[in-house]
This record gives structure tokens, sequence and C-alpha cells, in this order.
């Protein structure tokens, strides 16, 4: 596959965190600001190969500490738009969690509106469809989660199209959170989990029973025959990572990575960035590297994108004038 046709295509980004993908430039900018060495940036990129997902999240830690401010969470969002407009993406869901960037005092309903902000400005200046996932985050109380579902409900802000729950799942896995799960599907938001990113494979099984639609992640489905048939039955949409999963060793290398298999299988897949910065990627760079190591064709790609804007949380007339791109090419 050619780099530049695959940059030209129009894709799909479901699985995109925000704090992870705000570019370097955009976070030296935000160090200097704050009275911080902006070399020390260098902390957001994650390891080639961490020893766990565990330590890929360290590289969050340093990035939080620079979105604690109404103006910095604008000029992000504002940031990640405008790359994936770069990387030929036509829409892209930015997901992040609220509850991570009060550390300044900020409120919930402020950090919504600072992020909405810069994503309706980025996509009035490139014409990229964008919409937002809120997180919970499994290391929070199921009370503050609910909370801040409760809050963003009330809130009736149009770009806020889903919720979502990150963070380690082998500390805290979906039955543990199963409260907050059913509270957040009952809000009437659509609902998506990350499961099955740390060979879990039954929490993928039990996000899906509790709700969620979709699954981040979800390659530890590989390991059984059962769990697969069931996400294919459900028509659960998998949104896989393929760097970020080889990066947290949730893959162990290039020839184990499932794709292939589950398109084999019949489930439902689309390819995101999961973080752009941490990660070190893109969109077209995910799908050069599936058409070097998984011999990913055209036709498939095109397919996968279909699929993502099909089970993306948009509303039908954004679904319908992204498959339309779509489908004019290739």
């Amino acid at each position: 596959m050619d780099t530049a046709i695959i940059h030209q295509f129009p894709k799909v980004d479901l699985h995109c965190h925000l704090d992870g993908s705000v570019s370097l430039a955009t976070l030296e900018k935000f160090a200097e600001k704050e009275g911080q060495d902006p070399s020390q940036v260098i902390q957001a990129v994650a390891p080639e190969k961490c020893e766990d997902l565990a330590e890929y999240l360290k590289s969050f830690d340093f990035i939080l500490s620079l979105l604690q401010t109404k103006e910095n969470l604008t000029e992000a969002a504002y940031d990640v738009v405008r790359q994936a407009a770069e990387d030929g993406v036509c829409y892209i869901e930015i997901r992040f969690a609220p509850l991570l960037h009060q550390q300044k005092g900020l409120t919930v309903p402020e950090i919504i509106s600072s992020v909405c902000e810069g994503i309706e400005k980025g996509m009035t200046t490139y014409q990229v469809e964008s919409n937002v996932l809120i997180c919970g985050m499994r290391h929070h109380s199921q009370k503050d989660n609910q909370q801040l579902f409760q809050e963003v409900s009330q809130l009736n802000q149009a770009r806020i199209v889903g919720f979502d729950f990150a963070g380690d799942e082998k500390q805290v896995s979906n039955q543990k959170i199963a409260e907050s799960i059913q509270f957040a599907n009952q809000t009437g938001y659509q609902l998506t989990i990350h499961s099955g990113e740390c060979g879990c494979y039954h929490n993928v099984l039990e996000g899906i029973r509790l709700g969620a639609t979709r699954i981040g992640h979800g390659v530890a489905i590989r390991q059984d025959k059962a769990a697969m048939a069931f996400c294919r039955e459900t028509k659960t949409l998998l949104e896989m990572c393929p760097t970020s999963n080889l990066q947290t060793n949730a893959i162990s290398s290039w020839e184990e990575y499932p794709l292939r298999l589950f398109m084999e299988e019949g489930i439902l897949c689309c390819i995101n960035t999961d973080n752009r910065t941490v990660s070190n990627t893109n969109l077209t760079q995910e799908y050069q590297l599936l058409a070097t190591h998984c011999q990913l064709t055209y036709e498939e790609m095109k397919q996968l994108n279909i699929n993502g804007i099909t089970g993306s949380f948009a509303v039908d007339s954004v679904k319908e004038k992204v498959l339309d791109k779509i489908n004019r090419h290739i």
C-alpha cells in the first residue's frame, strides 16, 4: 500500500485520547507558559516497548500537569483536531476524563466547555467532523464517576455523544465498576469501554453485557473462541489500536496481532491511534504498519473505515456524509 494513498483516504478515528495526543510543540509551549522546562516534554512519549500498561500510563503524568487551565484545554483540543486534519481524518471522536483536569480548581462544566470550544474552532478551521466522549476512570470511586456522568448529562452539550471507562483493568475490572457502567448506560448516552487490553477477555464479555456497543482495544478475545463468537453475534465494534497494543505488551509481536484473525472470524473492527503523541503515531502510519505486517489491502482499509463510521456515535446525517466520502475513494 502506498503511504500517499493511505494519507489521502478519508479516515475515521474513534479512539483518540485528548491528553495523549497533544503535539510536542504545543506541550512545549504549555511548559514554558507554566514555568516548566520545555525539554521535559519528551516524557510524554512512551518507550517503544513498555513492560505493561501501567508503565505506558506513566507518560501521562507530565502531560496532565499542563492541562489544568481553560486556555490550555481549548488549545489542546484544537491542536488534536488540526493533527487529525493533517492526517487525512474526516471524522474523529476525542475522549478525555474531566476529573483529571481539576488540579487548579476547574469545575467539570468549565473543563468540558473549554475542550468543546477548541474542538468547535478546529472543526470550523479544518472541516473535520468531531465529537467528544467523556471518560470515567477506573481508579476513581463509583460515587465520583456517577456524579460526573450526572453532571455531564445535565449540560446538554451537543458535542458529547458517549461515555467511556478507562484506566488499568488489571487493577479494577468491569465487574468492580458494574454499578457505574450501568449508571452511565442509563443516561441515554452511547457507551464504549476499555476492555481486553490486558489479557482479560472476560472483561470484554462483561462490558458488552453491561451495555457497551463498542470495546476499546478488545484484543484479548483472540484467546477464546467463545469470546470471539460472542463479539461477532452481538455485532460489537472493536476499537483496535495496533501501535499502542504492541507498546503496552497487550500483544507481544506483530506476528501475533489478531486483526486478520478477527476479520476472518467476522468480528467488526476499526483502526485507531489511541494516543498520537504518547505512541508517536498517526492513523496513516497505523494503516501502513498493518499493510506491512498483516497484508492489509486497500479494500480492507476501506471496510475498516466503513465499520468505524457505522459504529460511531455520530448522528445519522454525519454518518451519511462521511460514508459518502469513503465510498467515493478507492
